[in-house]
């Protein structure tokens, strides 16, 4: 038997930070395990016509149930009422979005209009390919805020972030469920690990948006001094997630966390702090516990909206109603924090809400910052779409549902070794 045999298999692995007597104690690896071990996968490859069989192990869920540890239930359905308030606000988002284009097309933008129709063609290609860099960015920092925990296919995490993008458009949170069920179902991923992964990727938002938005506030010319600064900002921010993370990370924090919890009278509390996703919260942690490792993902997400930025002040030139830097740089954050954060679809809400702020914030009128926003929204539609049914088409949805499309991408060399055999093109 490999050494590195779990209990649980794969999707209950608990890494890093000197958890091995926790993860022992909750039965997650074997009594006497030597240090480290829970952070070697089991697997060995004998050939392409390798067949894993299933091991008869109880369910985690239950087992957490028996020993009086919080039961998760992933499979809770939102409430009717929660279902009915989204769609009311989609199509609220419809109706602001039918608004911002009536006002974006109105004759007051008459000269706009006649500059988009003849718009130079380096800009349209251009507008097009920041948009496909946005969307590949992204990817690339999920993928990298992962890695020291856990290594997934590059190319499955590109394609998976290209289909939720699209799907960010419409209600119900489709963008985010489709992440969870893909990453869980092709990659492996366990559920416990993917609410520590989504944290440290808003976690990684926040340092990198914070200071942008300090620089913007200071001074809205963007030139050499401002990117000086700012860079040494985004350095400083790296720097205090990574003293943060290994401050309350590691068995320290985990002995602080559950001797807190002893001293006060609630049992919930207690029994939360000892259960298998409370100890997965620290590979969000561990994610962040290298300088280099934030500093990585924090440039992955500058030039994601850099990206965006980019797309603004392009769309500006396109329409004849040219935006400084300094509010591009500042629509493009709060266009893409809205698409983040709306509950009902980022249709509509983007371009109403950035439009709004920046017409407080700079000198445009609201009509031609509606119709910018329309140009942004329009040229990445295309683009999400396209690269949409191209990331369906690698991730092979139907084999997804029939359970056939998990593969051992979760490896040390899953980014290099392609798709596994089961998954094989």
């Amino acid at each position: 038997m490999d050494k590195g045999f779990r209990r649980y298999g794969r999707d209950t692995r608990v890494h890093g930070c000197g958890r091995d007597r926790e993860a022992e104690r909750i039965g997650l690896v074997r009594p006497g395990a030597r240090s480290g071990e829970h952070r070697t996968l089991a697997r060995r490859r004998s050939g392409p016509d390798l067949q894993r069989t299933k091991r008869q192990t109880p369910d985690l869920r239950d087992e957490m149930t028996e020993q009086g540890l919080p039961e998760i239930d992933v499979r809770r359905k939102p409430s009717m009422a929660k279902l009915v308030l989204q769609l009311l606000g989609f199509v609220l988002g419809l109706v602001l979005l039918a608004w911002c284009a009536r006002l974006a097309f109105s004759e007051e933008n008459r000269e706009q209009l006649q500059n988009l129709r003849d718009a130079p063609l380096h800009l349209v290609v251009s507008l097009l390919a920041l948009s496909s860099i946005g969307v590949i960015a992204n990817g690339l920092t999920f993928w990298f805020v992962l890695r020291p925990v856990r290594r997934i296919q590059l190319t499955g995490m590109i394609a998976t972030n290209a289909l939720a993008t699209f799907l960010a458009y419409l209600p119900f949170k489709l963008s985010l469920m489709a992440r969870i069920a893909i990453h869980r179902q092709r990659d492996g991923v366990p559920i416990p690990l993917i609410g520590p992964w989504f944290a440290a990727i808003g976690v990684v938002l926040l340092a990198t948006v914070a200071p942008i938005l300090l620089m913007a506030a200071w001074r809205r010319e963007v030139d050499a001094l401002w990117i000086v600064i700012l860079a040494v900002l985004l350095v400083i921010a790296a720097g205090v997630l990574t003293i943060a993370a290994r401050t309350v990370g590691g068995q320290r924090g985990l002995r602080m966390a559950q001797t807190l919890a002893d001293k006060q009278p609630i049992g919930l509390v207690k029994r939360i702090t000892r259960s298998e996703t409370f100890i997965l919260f620290d590979e969000g942690l561990e994610m962040l516990g290298s300088f280099w490792q934030s500093l990585g993902a924090i440039g992955l997400r500058v030039v994601d909206i850099a990206a965006m930025a980019g797309r603004f002040y392009i769309a500006s030139r396109i329409v004849g109603t040219p935006m400084p830097a300094g509010d591009s740089l500042v629509g493009s954050v709060v266009y893409f924090i809205i698409g983040v954060f709306s509950p009902i679809g980022a249709l509509g809400t983007r371009e109403g809400g950035t439009a709004e702020l920046l017409k407080r914030f700079g000198e445009i009128d609201f009509e031609q910052l509606a119709l910018i926003a329309l140009v942004v929204t329009a040229a990445e539609m295309i683009v999400n779409a396209v690269l949409a049914a191209a990331g369906i088409a690698w991730l092979r949805p139907d084999r997804l549902i029939r359970g056939a499309g998990r593969g051992d991408l979760s490896s040390p060399n899953a980014d290099s070794a392609g798709q596994s055999e089961s998954d094989s093109r």
